[in-house]
């Protein structure tokens, strides 16, 4: 972390993703942050950014996070996602 992710649950924000957009016409002002219990965090800075990392929080805690019980949570979420993505289609 280079310590310019966003302030929304600070002084001690916890697990999870956080996601901040400002505005909508001013979409280099978005920021992001994720912490993990395993230790692993990661934040960024502008829109294409904060989408990649939103991508990437979701597959480290589906494929890479070493703690069972948080991938287990993931693959249940992503499993939801996938179940309502299939039923916009129809």
């Amino acid at each position: 972390m280079n310590g310019i992710g966003p302030t929304i649950g600070n002084p001690h924000p916890g697990y999870g993703l956080r996601v901040r957009l400002d505005s909508n016409k001013a979409k280099s002002l978005a920021s992001g942050d994720f912490n993990c219990p395993c230790g692993h965090a990661e934040d960024a800075v502008g829109y294409a950014e904060v989408a990649s990392l939103v991508i990437r929080y979701g597959r480290h805690r589906r494929d890479d996070c070493p703690i069972p019980e948080v991938r287990a949570a993931a693959a249940r979420q992503y499993a939801a996602l996938q179940h309502s993505m299939n039923k916009r289609r129809k």
